[in-house]
């Protein structure tokens, strides 16, 4: 059964726990070649890092090309009433809290993949 999580520390931990980290890595840069951005990311990067490596993309995305970024969350799947759900008052919890978004949904297709493509 897929877990659930509280936050991205969390999730990305279990990640790496279930040896899917690399996994999720190749998904995150495939997705966001998809939509025409670049994720400038090794599947050696710490999760902390990867952490901020996509907060930053996201935040660059939604500051400066707001198509790419819908575009980004359209390819991935994640539904646009929870990202209008979230407080925009405050732009860095925002970008964390889509970042969780992302990586939740993420997540969810590679677990999936590991777990029933055989």
């Amino acid at each position: 059964m897929l877990p659930t999580y509280n936050n991205s520390n969390d999730l990305l931990i279990n990640v790496a726990e279930n040896e899917l980290y690399s996994k999720l890595i190749l998904q995150l840069t495939k997705d966001f070649g998809l939509a025409n951005s670049d994720l400038k990311i090794s599947e050696k990067t710490p999760p902390d890092t990867l952490k901020k490596v996509l907060t930053n993309a996201i935040k660059n995305l939604i500051l400066t090309d707001s198509n790419t970024y819908k575009t980004l969350l359209y390819i991935i799947d994640v539904p646009e009433e929870m990202t209008q759900k979230i407080d925009t008052s405050d732009i860095d919890y925002y970008v964390k809290t889509v970042v969780f978004l992302i990586l939740k949904r993420v997540w969810k297709k590679v677990w999936f993949n590991a777990n029933y493509s055989r």
